[in-house]
């Protein structure tokens, strides 16, 4: 399946790696980068591998979530394409999370 990336979760990548670099150094930070392409892998040939995270039945999108060390892939699945929206640390306020996705799926 075509897999395509929304400018925030590759903004988030890269943040999430420049901190992890920062604070546990740049092996670490290539571990986890390596750790979430390997999710994303996965998920392009197992799309519904993921479980359900959140679901807007007004705009009839479902978003899903695998985690992956620390964080969670977020994703949708429209037809024959996924589409990773966040990447997420699971350390995070879940409820925000939701809200994001709440005003993501209004643009999609």
């Amino acid at each position: 399946m075509k897999v395509n990336w929304s400018e925030r979760a590759a903004l988030e990548l890269a943040e999430t790696a420049a901190y992890v670099a920062l604070e546990f150094g740049r092996q670490a930070s290539v571990d986890m980068r390596n750790s979430i392409h390997e999710a994303v892998d996965n998920i392009a040939r197992f799309p519904m591998i993921g479980k359900t995270s959140f679901s807007d039945d007004k705009n009839g999108i479902e978003f899903r979530e695998l985690a992956c060390r620390l964080s969670s892939v977020v994703y949708a699945i429209y037809s024959d394409e996924v589409y990773i929206v966040s990447i997420w640390s699971n350390r995070q306020d879940r409820n925000r999370l939701y809200k994001d996705l709440r005003q993501i799926s209004k643009t999609m």
